[in-house]
């Protein structure tokens, strides 16, 4: 009722301006009212709603601190998972790399025991020949041996004739030509 005041005056016909004593009044009274509104909003709200809204600000801060808790351990916690899965990475490439070098390893030890087998297969294989080359050679000086006494023999007895005997020739033959060709074996070896 109060805050038509300075309307009332100002349609009685009176002239005002805006800032005339009677407009003062005017705002005076207003603000007055205002204060006393806004003082009056205050104390209710106050009696009613303050302790309310503190508690709910409380609760509700709580819960914050303890997500952001509850964040920071689960950040933790995952870097924890993820030094935990880096030392393993590691430790996998360590353990990788051992691997590849003991199979390199065994796979050298065992190509060099092959090749060792191999040149000791060959040698036994070079000496089983060379053994049957020199078998084979004394064979051939035995056959060879027979065949010259056989021919000498011959032809002892188609210069000498009847002169001396047949196997007296065979044995003087046999006698020289194993002489001749033990020399020639002993020289070839």
């Amino acid at each position: 009722m109060l805050s038509y005041l300075p309307t009332l005056l100002f349609e009685a016909g009176e002239e005002s301006n805006l800032f005339s004593p009677d407009q003062f009044a005017g705002y005076a009274v207003t603000a007055v009212i205002t204060i006393f509104n806004i003082l009056l909003v205050f104390f209710v709200f106050r009696l009613f709603a303050y302790k309310k809204i503190i508690t709910l600000i409380h609760s509700r801060q709580e819960a914050l601190d303890a997500e952001l808790e509850a964040a920071k351990k689960s950040r933790e916690e995952a870097q924890a998972i993820v030094d935990s899965s880096k030392e393993t990475i590691d430790e996998a490439k360590r353990k990788g790399s051992e691997i590849l070098e003991e199979a390199k390893s065994n796979a050298d030890k065992q190509s060099k025991a092959v090749i060792d087998q191999a040149n000791e297969e060959a040698q036994h294989i070079i000496e089983r020949a060379e053994e049957d080359a020199a078998r084979m050679k004394r064979n051939a000086f035995e056959t060879m041996k027979d065949d010259i006494a056989d021919l000498s023999v011959q032809i002892a007895g188609h210069i000498i004739g009847d002169a001396v005997a047949k196997e007296e020739l065979q044995k003087s033959a046999a006698i020289h030509t194993e002489e001749i060709l033990d020399k020639e074996v002993a020289k070839s070896e």
